[in-house]
Formats: structure tokens, C-alpha cells, sequence
């Protein structure tokens, strides 16, 4: 697949597991919602629909979501509905897991939490 590798947003097909899975590198906010959105169509695109039968978005990196970011969550949940898909979306923020346990986006999408780690 290509991607740029300056890119905050990459993904890979995992055929095996039947997933498409997006890696974001950066927070899910005004500043990057249209980079990320963008991004999104080009993976779809290229990933075509037939190999993969749920999409994992791995926000692991970001340490906030903003309501653009969550209108944008909820808008691909939508989209992904639509397709006939499941959207799975990792956590490792308690605070970004509240937010969108808050606006229900947990009803739309399967959240997988799981707290990171301290290394210091």
C-alpha cells in the first residue's frame, strides 16, 4: 500500500485476520481531521472492500480527541455501517475512552481499552 511516510495516518491489510487495520500517529483534532479523513479515503480506496471485514483504528499515540475528532468517529462509523463493516477503535488513554463512552460513541463502534504502561 502506498503511503507517505510523513503521513500521521498509514494502514495495512491483515488478510489472515480479515482486518484493515489504521495506525494515527498523532491526536484527533481540528488540526489534523481533514489530514486524517483524507488519509482514511485513500486507505479505503486502496484496500478496495472485499479482504477485509473490520476496520481497527489504533489511536494508542493520541492523548486527545477533540469534537472535531469525534464528529469525525462518528461520521466513519456511519460510513463503515454502511459497508457492512465493524469499526474497532484502541484506546490506551483513560481519558479519551471516558470522552467517548460520554458521547456514546461505544454504542457505534467496539472500544478495546487498555491502559499503556508508565515508563517513567
Amino acid at each position: 500500500m502506498h503511503q507517505e511516510t510523513d503521513s500521521i495516518i498509514t494502514g495495512v491489510v491483515d488478510e489472515r485476520k480479515g482486518r484493515l487495520l489504521v495506525d494515527i500517529s498523532e491526536d484527533v483534532t481540528s488540526t489534523h481531521v481533514s489530514e486524517l479523513r483524507r488519509g482514511l479515503m485513500e486507505i479505503l480506496e486502496t484496500a478496495g472492500s472485499s479482504s477485509w471485514k473490520a476496520l481497527y483504528l489504533d489511536i494508542r499515540n493520541a492523548r486527545m480527541v477533540d469534537s472535531m475528532g469525534m464528529n469525525w468517529l462518528f461520521a466513519e462509523s456511519v460510513r463503515l455501517k454502511e459497508m457492512n463493516k465493524t469499526f474497532v477503535i484502541r484506546i490506551s488513554s483513560p481519558a479519551i475512552h471516558r470522552v467517548m463512552q460520554f458521547a456514546g460513541l461505544d454504542k457505534l463502534v467496539t472500544l478495546k481499552y487498555r491502559r499503556r504502561r508508565q515508563t517513567r
